[in-house]
């Protein structure tokens, strides 16, 4: 098996990858999951304040957006 990187930059990007790649509503609120599972990481807690807002604050605009477009396919606006 592939070792994986535990660097929060890269965790980070594997769970924008996996927010992409969601076709249902059920998977985008499990990647909600993802995020605040890696939020309480050690790693991820040992970082300053601000450097956590800008790794997660991203996430989460990601997913709230992802949310949306699979609430809203097929509605006009």
């Amino acid at each position: 098996m592939k070792k994986r990187s535990r660097h929060y930059g890269d965790v980070a990007n594997w769970i924008e990858k996996v927010i992409d790649s969601c076709k249902t509503r059920e998977q985008v609120f499990n990647c909600q999951k993802l995020i605040h599972n890696f939020e309480n990481t050690a790693d991820f807690k040992k970082l300053d304040f601000v450097m956590r807002l800008r790794v997660t604050a991203p996430l989460n605009i990601k997913f709230r957006n992802k949310l949306r477009e699979l609430m809203y396919d097929g509605e006009s606006n």
